[in-house]
């Protein structure tokens, strides 16, 4: 079985709130990590590349890494780019496909639903330049958590709205926060994407179905160093199983979460009705 470290980014930038220090990373840290990966002969693909050399049968040479980023934020733009073009690196980019030209709005809650998301022009730029181009939902959703019917519409016309906007096929898709469930990843291949990628915060392995990849998130914290050494030894798992027990709790968890949140809503929404 080999390994295969595929990286999760989201955000590259020096301003975030403190509740997203999680998710964004300063661009000279994500540039010493980039130059780490360089100096060490790793060649970056796409998804889309790694997903057809896999369905051909064909073997992934032994330096070969995966950067990928979620969301769709325009900080890609001006923050990571520069850096991945100056290595002749590729990427992929899923975005969340309902906010296109706006703003993070699912963010709020982290103090982020104003931070700018890329537009159709520099999305097409970017795809133009080699970044392939994946879908992430319509609204970022926990897809787990929703009605078939939901999950169907966010999956299917994310695809749709990127092919639209893009003039070209969309094929590989990323469940928001790595929520999926195997009819989730039944539906993302149904809709007609050749792979998709959950978290796990593990390597994936030429053994992991296409459509279950597990992902590494890098923070500021990795060190170059360190982030070399997460990628070339055994301290991480390798492809662990999709559906964990754990999950399912934590799953069940989300559920009755969103349940209060509804109800809450509905409660409100009746009071403000009596009230007018």
């Amino acid at each position: 079985m080999q390994a295969i470290p595929i990286l999760l980014y989201h955000s590259v930038s020096e301003d975030f709130a403190p509740a997203y220090r999680h998710w964004s990373i300063p661009p000279a840290k994500f540039k010493a990590q980039m130059a780490a990966l360089a100096e060490c002969g790793y060649r970056p693909m796409t998804v889309q590349e790694l997903a057809l050399l896999r369905r051909s049968g064909q073997p992934l040479s032994r330096r070969t890494c995966f950067i990928t980023f979620d969301d769709g934020l325009l900080d890609f733009f001006e923050g990571a780019m520069p850096v991945l073009t100056s290595h002749g690196f590729r990427a992929t980019l899923f975005v969340v496909s309902g906010f296109v030209g706006r703003t993070s709005r699912w963010l709020t809650c982290l103090g982020e639903g104003n931070r700018p998301m890329l537009d159709w022009r520099k999305l097409r730029e970017l795809h133009g330049l080699g970044i392939e181009i994946g879908a992430h939902t319509v609204s970022h959703p926990e897809l787990d958590i929703l009605t078939h019917q939901q999950a169907t519409r966010e999956i299917q016309d994310s695809k749709f709205a990127l092919e639209d906007g893009l003039g070209d096929t969309v094929a590989t898709f990323a469940y928001p926060h790595g929520y999926a469930t195997r009819t989730i990843r039944r539906l993302a291949e149904e809709a007609g994407y050749i792979a998709a990628c959950r978290v796990g915060n593990a390597l994936s392995a030429d053994t992991e179905g296409l459509f279950e990849l597990s992902r590494v998130t890098v923070t500021s914290d990795i060190a170059p160093a360190d982030l070399i050494d997460l990628m070339d030894t055994s301290r991480l798992p390798v492809a662990p199983p999709a559906d964990r027990l754990i999950a399912r709790g934590w799953r069940a968890a989300r559920r009755v979460r969103a349940l209060h949140r509804s109800l809450a809503r509905t409660f409100r929404s009746g009071g403000q009705e009596r009230d007018s």
